[in-house]
């Protein structure tokens, strides 16, 4: 087996690592936030990108337009990627924003470019397709790329300084994770770009290399120890609000347990929880569009009502400040494992909390954190 064939087989791999990522993420049940999703698109579109191009190594001989067209889908598939992949880094250690969605118009605008002006044409050379880029839209594709890179690339250092303040071993994961994407966006470049920029007959690897950068990410993300670099992050989030107090309620509007800070108000529990249901109820007559739809959250002045639900409960989290991803994804967390410890209770509910099992401690859960070793 030469080069060549390798570049025939490998990113049909790739294709595969990065689809798998992307069924984890739903299997596990994380497509809910900011943060998941963006991380899911950028797994289906680096799929996406190892698809194309080994389609476009395998394209027949004498099929010139599939293989312009499978080019160009490969190429504005790795733009795509880029963009998903600093917009899961921007938002995994921040919060979303709506300026963050200007990158995306500058994406479609790079997009457009390619599909009208990008691609010259293809050649065949040592059994291989080989594009002929423009090379001024090339440019700009690079400088597009180039840039999301970078900006990944501090977004992980970020990253890494979160990490270590609060567990050595995470961040010698974080580090390693590091690395291997700041050498891939450099080998990348390097070869990718600089084939591309110089039409040289010489095969560029394409998304090859991004079966390294897949690798990286399950040790990174996917560890096989207790500890979770998103739990260091969302303890590293939570300086920017303190929760008040919690709530967990049944789906008819039944408060099952609630938990307040010691030293604030509290407030009429049963009241809370009806309110809380008229509120529901009111948003889905008022607008037809939100039937089927849950309360997500609820914002007066500085203090913000957050909502996660489950199967048969939602928990509600009152807290001053800035919401985060990383919350969401603890608050969905804990409510999921509390439906599983009480599923035959709350399958057969009979309006009565004490016979559900765990409630206390799932709520005192916001109050007191355990270090991170």
């Amino acid at each position: 087996m030469d080069i060549y064939d390798l570049l025939r087989v490998l990113p049909l791999t790739s294709a595969a690592v990065w689809f798998v990522l992307a069924g984890l993420q739903v299997y596990r049940d994380r497509i809910h936030t900011w943060t998941e999703t963006f991380f899911l698109f950028a797994c289906i579109f680096a799929g996406l990108y190892a698809t194309w191009d080994w389609l476009f190594f395998t394209a027949n001989a004498n099929d010139e337009g599939f293989a312009r067209f499978t080019g160009l889908m490969s190429l504005s598939s790795a733009i795509v990627t880029s963009l998903f992949l600093l917009l899961f880094t921007l938002v995994y250690i921040d919060r979303m924003r709506r300026v963050y969605w200007s990158f995306a118009i500058v994406t479609f605008g790079v997009l457009f470019l390619v599909w009208a002006y990008g691609l010259e044409g293809v050649i065949r050379g040592n059994g291989l397709w080989l594009p002929v880029f423009n090379e001024a839209v090339f440019l700009i594709v690079l400088v597009c790329i180039g840039a999301y890179s970078v900006g990944g690339i501090v977004n992980l250092y970020r990253l890494h300084k979160i990490v270590r303040t609060a567990s050595p071993q995470l961040a010698r994961r974080t580090q390693g994770f590091l690395i291997v994407f700041a050498l891939i966006v450099i080998l990348g470049l390097g070869t990718n770009g600089a084939l591309g920029a110089l039409r040289s007959n010489i095969p560029p690897p394409f998304s090859t290399l991004s079966l390294v950068i897949a690798g990286a990410t399950i040790y990174t993300l996917y560890p096989g120890s207790r500890q979770r670099i998103s739990e260091a992050v969302r303890r590293f989030q939570s300086r920017r609000y303190s929760i008040k107090a919690s709530f967990l309620t049944f789906e008819d509007g039944t408060l099952i347990g609630s938990k307040a800070r010691p030293g604030e108000t509290v407030i009429d529990q049963d009241l809370f929880g009806a309110t809380l249901d008229v509120i529901q109820n009111f948003m889905r007559t008022s607008f037809p569009i939100l039937r089927g739809k849950s309360l997500s959250s609820i914002s007066h002045g500085t203090y913000t009502l957050v909502v996660e639900r489950a199967r048969h409960t939602y928990l509600t989290v009152v807290l001053e400040g800035e919401e985060t991803d990383q919350l969401r994804r603890q608050m969905r967390d804990l409510l999921l494992d509390f439906e599983t410890t009480n599923r035959a209770v709350l399958a057969q509910w009979r309006g009565m909390p004490a016979e559900a099992k765990g409630t206390d401690d799932m709520l005192s859960a916001f109050f007191a954190e355990a270090p991170l070793l």
